[in-house]
């Protein structure tokens, strides 16, 4: 199989991990280098459905040996599976860059042979970017669950965002629809990576190379798990207040896959439920309203005929006399 070959099945496998941002990091350009990243984003052109594109968005691999109900890479669908060696993707980044395709890099990857060997590729890839072609580029790096410390904190030197993804909201229902995964083997990298950032901040100057400069964001699947609003909206809170994620996505449930654990949905992906947590986030992140404020016990899901402030302000008539 050729590069090209790889690259139409592994671009297409990256599309359902919505965590993807442009934005966050200001990085100088190397002398004798290429590429910088601005703090402000990066914007270059979009696609039919209004989305940004600006990044070689991409899986070094789809070969998973993990088998998750809801993942279209999951080892026991029939799919054309294909794996890009470190050099192949390296070279796709700088030549995609030398033509002004791209100004950036978002690498994932199923999980291959182990969560070592796979984290062990995306920070060589993202450190030979680094050191040995001077790109000064945007990079976004998936953090591994189950990686060892030592290379997730690699990875927190030469990416400028990494991601963790928390995938369903529950870890009852996680375990349900991917026995082999559980809450407590994500939130670990997670916590390793907020760590590492704050003592990295406190011990080193601000003349130093940053560590994680982007910061960490996860994405939570709605609808696939029979998962409230607030649980949805209790979890992000969480996120952002004990592990300072800059973003948390939410992806509307999409049924790829026939698996009798899943809801059959006969219509359209929950767009509009998707597009009411990101508005809840919104109020949550620049209003600062708490969770608890746009849902509770006694409204746990969000009005989808209503914008949540919309919401709050007739459950709240007394703010308004």
């Amino acid at each position: 199989m050729n590069v090209q070959e790889k690259l139409k099945i592994l671009a297409a496998a990256a599309k359902y991990d919505v965590s993807c941002s442009s934005s966050g990091s200001k990085r100088q350009g190397p002398q004798g280098g290429l590429g910088s990243a601005c703090s402000a984003g990066i914007c270059h052109t979009w696609s039919a459905d209004g989305r940004c594109i600006s990044l070689l968005k991409v899986l070094l691999s789809n070969a998973c040996k993990y088998d998750c109900a809801y993942c279209i890479n999951r080892r026991s669908n029939d799919i054309p599976r294909a794996t890009f060696t470190p050099k192949e993707l390296i070279e796709l980044t700088l030549e995609f860059y030398r033509r002004n395709y791209i100004e950036g890099l978002f690498l994932s990857s199923a999980v291959v042979g182990t969560p070592d060997r796979t984290m062990e590729m995306l920070v060589q890839i993202a450190k030979e970017l680094r050191t040995v072609h001077k790109f000064g580029g945007y990079i976004h790096l998936k953090a591994i669950p189950g990686a060892s410390s030592d290379l997730l904190y690699q990875a927190g030197l030469y990416a400028d965002r990494s991601s963790v993804n928390i995938e369903i909201p529950t870890d009852r229902a996680l375990q349900y629809l991917a026995p082999e995964k559980n809450h407590a083997s994500i939130y670990k990298p997670m916590n390793f990576l907020a760590e590492r950032k704050l003592e990295y901040k406190t011990e080193h100057s601000r003349y130093s190379p940053k560590f994680l400069p982007a910061g960490q964001s996860t994405q939570m699947i709605v609808g696939a798990a029979g998962e409230t609003d607030l649980q949805i909206l209790t979890l992000s809170n969480g996120f952002y207040k004990q592990q300072q994620m800059k973003r948390v996505y939410f992806s509307g449930y999409v049924p790829i896959n026939a698996d009798k654990r899943l809801p059959a949905l006969t219509t359209k992906p929950p767009l509009v439920r998707e597009h009411r947590l990101y508005q809840a986030d919104w109020l949550m992140r620049f209003y600062k309203f708490g969770y608890d404020e746009i849902v509770d016990t006694a409204h746990p899901n969000l009005d989808l005929e209503l914008d949540p402030k919309v919401a709050w302000a007739l459950r709240h008539p007394e703010f308004f006399p």
